[in-house]
């Protein structure tokens, strides 16, 4: 079985980039193909709008344990 990292300010901080680093690829794409946009907006209007999406296993899946 893989070893897990502890759970370090270090590895919060270095997940909390990589998050930044998607979104901002995420508007790159948008703002060159602005077709993409459109398609992402009507996909997202499907997904009912909340304060907050509880998720379950947050700690595994961004392997935080």
């Amino acid at each position: 079985m893989l070893e897990k990292e502890p759970v370090t300010l270090e590895r919060v901080y270095q997940i909390l980039l990589d998050l930044k680093q998607d979104i901002e690829f995420l508007k790159k794409a948008f703002l060159e193909n602005p077709d993409l946009r459109e398609d992402f907006v009507a996909r997202m209007k499907d997904i009912e709008l909340e304060k907050a999406i509880p998720v379950d296993d947050f700690a595994k899946r961004y392997e935080l344990e």
